[in-house]
């Protein structure tokens, strides 16, 4: 932006939502575009020929205030469904099997103020009436980088049911991967004995998950363990 556009967005800053859609807009253009992702609103996905879909979701907070702060956050996901061909083209980020968050470099308060003390909650994106937007857009280039190093842990569908049958994908979730849902699809998808290994002892490490210990059972009887 000229020197001119700074001093006449200081005196008349452009709106906060507009400020927010043309950040979206440059993200998706710039950055997800390029790779082969979809705008969908404030959803952007990737389906993969062999059925990987990848999705990166803004969410606005709900206790935004307008015309003086607009907060919002990131989050990802890794999905697929039983089927090779995606059938549910616009699944939600949590709809998928993994989950995680694009994080912000230099988070603030709902404020504005930066600092350290901030560095707890990064997963927040505050926009107010005078924020640098092409500062905040630097930060979220290299917050996406970070999520597409992330997607790259997710090489193919089958790399990605791989890992999870194994246990090795729960270290890039920030939510559980082998959740009921996800156990009884692999299963049903011929994957029993090795779901039944992540699942078998469910009973004693979270005796709350009575269905997934009930699956467990299943499995055992039907595996004539």
């Amino acid at each position: 932006m000229s020197l001119l556009g700074k001093v006449q967005e200081f005196i008349n800053p452009t709106p906060i939502e507009d400020k927010y859609q043309e950040l979206l807009r440059r993200a998706h253009e710039e950055i997800l575009k390029p790779l082969g992702f979809k705008k969908d609103g404030q959803n952007f996905r990737q389906i993969a020929p062999d059925g990987l879909g990848k999705i990166v979701n803004f969410r606005k907070d709900k206790w935004n205030q307008k015309d003086r702060r607009l907060g919002f956050l990131i989050y990802t996901g890794v999905y697929f469904e039983p089927e090779p061909a995606i059938k549910n083209r616009k699944f939600k980020e949590y709809d998928c099997q993994i989950r995680s968050t694009g994080d912000n470099p230099t988070p603030t308060d709902i404020y504005g103020k930066k600092g350290e003390e901030f560095s707890y909650n990064k997963q927040f994106w505050y926009i107010f009436k005078r924020t640098d937007m092409e500062a905040m857009y630097q930060d979220l280039k290299q917050s996406m980088q970070d999520v597409l190093n992330w997607f790259g842990h997710f090489e193919s569908r089958q790399s990605t049911i791989d890992m999870i049958l194994d246990g090795t994908v729960q270290q890039y979730s920030y939510t559980i991967v082998m959740h009921y849902g996800t156990a009884k699809m692999l299963a049903e998808m011929g994957y029993q004995a090795q779901v039944y290994e992540q699942i078998k002892d469910t009973r004693t490490t979270n005796p709350q998950a009575w269905a997934v210990i009930r699956l467990a059972e299943d499995l055992e009887k039907e595996l004539g363990l």
